[in-house]
């Protein structure tokens, strides 16, 4: 997973869920993730995850990098249901509802900066827990940097010791430790850096206004409604399931509309 490139699309994006306050994000998120955990039906979950692709379509976020993040607890949840599911319907929900939940989280940072997402948690969260989250935030760029180099330094003695497989796996371990070091010497100097500074504990993130009010409440509306629509099929579930297929086949035109939309040259 390329951190940079998360951040990049996170924070140069300009699509209307960009400018979306995070704290209306953060509780579409909230929503859709409950409606996929809360229903057991297949066909609903995958309504969600339809229509969680289309808006990461319509965002005209990177769909290779967003869809192959989103695979990666599908495979897990693919290989759990294998080993504990009573049945191949059951094994679908696991794998299903794993990928809907992830793709949702996975949007969400795309098109938030990660202190705008921190800044709504802040307030909830104890002081020590939230400024180290913000100050992993910032050691996450400053070790890929370096992660680069070593990967760098690693391909280079493997290259001198081609045909020494010994040689080139104690090359990798020896930069592998020397980043954990440098891990650990980074996160002292920069605990040093605030002691000395004053630092009591307390960062403050201060999160923008949202460019638009309309679009936080449609987007706030669009998640409700899908949480609705997933308590209905919950309480009523045997009388609307002969009509399951209709919410993933409205998710799904959605999804092609979003579709042919983006292949529109702009």
């Amino acid at each position: 997973m390329d951190v940079r490139a998360i951040d990049l699309s996170a924070t140069s994006g300009h699509s209307r869920l960009h400018g979306a306050s995070a704290a209306a994000k953060l509780a579409a998120f909230g929503l859709v993730l409950a409606a996929a955990v809360l229903q057991q039906n297949l066909l609903v979950v995958a309504a969600c995850g339809l229509l969680l692709a289309a808006l990461a379509v319509g965002s005209r976020l990177p769909l290779r990098a967003v869809f192959g993040l989103a695979a990666y607890p599908g495979v897990f949840a693919a290989v759990f249901a294998l080993a504990a599911a009573p049945d191949l319907l059951s094994g679908a929900m696991f794998a299903v509802r794993a990928v809907t939940a992830a793709l949702g989280a996975i949007i969400l940072v795309f098109v938030t900066p990660y202190p705008q997402i921190f800044a709504p948690l802040q307030r909830v969260l104890p002081e020590v827990v939230g400024d180290a989250m913000l100050m992993t935030y910032r050691s996450l760029f400053l070790l890929a940097d370096k992660f680069e180099h070593l990967r760098l330094a690693i391909r280079l003695r493997s290259g001198l010791s081609r045909g020494h497989p010994v040689r080139a796996a104690r090359a990798s371990a020896s930069a592998l430790g020397s980043l954990v070091l440098y891990a650990v010497d980074l996160a002292q100097r920069e605990y040093d850096v605030l002691r000395i500074r004053g630092y009591e504990g307390g960062l403050r993130v201060s999160s923008p206004a949202a460019a638009s009010r309309v679009f936080d409440a449609g987007l706030l509306l669009a998640a409700g409604s899908v949480f609705a629509l997933a308590v209905v099929f919950r309480l009523a579930g045997a009388a609307l399931t002969p009509v399951s297929w209709l919410p993933a086949a409205f998710a799904a035109l959605v999804l092609l509309v979003t579709l042919a939309w983006r292949l529109v040259p702009r």
